[in-house]
């Protein structure tokens, strides 16, 4: 199954605040994460010390969706922590702090 997830960094780092990855095996790609390894964003946030964590997740999702999702640039509307009312807005979907 892959899961497509949205985290959420308590600070921003530069311009970001958010991360939008798919993966095949979430909890490997989560320890990817938090290990500083796999993206550049992620590999960033995790040496500048800033603590985060997924808000939002997505079952059997696709790269179609991903893409979808990120050319809206639209992360903090469906964030619950930036946007509550975002819980009502995207209802149709999995969310799942992990």
């Amino acid at each position: 199954m892959i899961t497509l997830y949205l985290i959420h960094f308590e600070a921003k780092y530069e311009h970001a605040q958010h991360y939008l990855g798919l993966s095949s095996d979430l909890k490997r790609r989560l320890e990817e994460h938090r290990s500083g390894q796999g993206n550049p964003l992620m590999k960033a946030v995790t040496e500048a010390g800033i603590p985060w964590d997924v808000v939002r997740t997505w079952k059997d999702a696709d790269r179609m969706l991903e893409v979808q999702l990120k050319n809206q640039h639209n992360s903090p509307k469906m964030c619950h922590i930036c946007n509550p009312q975002s819980w009502h807005r995207y209802a149709t979907h999995n969310m799942k702090g992990v």
